[in-house]
């Protein structure tokens, strides 16, 4: 618990820093920082649309194929989309980063898919166990392939879901070896 108390401050102070004398800008940095709390008390589920790229039945889709990996290999994958409501794009990576710090995971095997259409980003984190597993190259060459030639087309479902399972065979593949 306290450890989650100092990631979520941490998250709230990575969010972009404003002048103390604007009060719209201020009020803009609490809206955003009520709209993380809200999501934080509520858990993390394995699919995280902060930026609502995706319609109720592709939400689904990629939720199940998420939930039936856990199931199949005990890898827990999250996907996060996240905006503007949430954090800069010169920010995005510590964000990210705090996200992953801060999910409610128990496993040691973990990867969080971080996506920003707004910010034209992308960030992948694996926890320790899967950095042994799979290599940066390794998941480069899958973003490059199939997140990025999609979302250059604005098909981010389907760069989503393709992307995530061609990491998904990744992985499925060196477990068997």
């Amino acid at each position: 618990m306290f450890k989650k108390i100092i990631i979520l401050a941490v998250l709230l102070s990575s969010m972009v820093s404003f002048s103390q004398g604007n009060d719209s800008v201020n009020a803009f940095k609490l809206q955003r920082e009520a709209e993380l709390s809200k999501v934080l008390k509520k858990g993390f589920k394995p699919l995280n649309d902060l930026e609502n790229l995706f319609n109720p039945t592709e939400a689904e889709k990629l939720q199940e194929m998420l939930v039936d990996f856990k199931k199949e290999t005990g890898i827990e994958i999250s996907i996060f989309t996240i905006g503007s409501g949430f954090t800069t794009k010169e920010n995005f990576e510590n964000f990210t980063s705090g996200l992953t710090n801060f999910s409610n995971s128990t496993s040691d095997r973990k990867m969080n898919v971080n996506i920003s259409k707004e910010f034209r980003r992308i960030r992948i984190h694996n926890s320790n166990e899967l950095i042994k597993l799979i290599s940066d190259e390794e998941v480069k060459a899958k973003v490059d392939s199939f997140f990025v030639s999609s979302f250059k087309e604005g098909k981010y479902f389907e760069g989503t879901f393709f992307g995530v399972k061609s990491l998904m065979e990744l992985i499925q593949t060196k477990l068997k070896k």
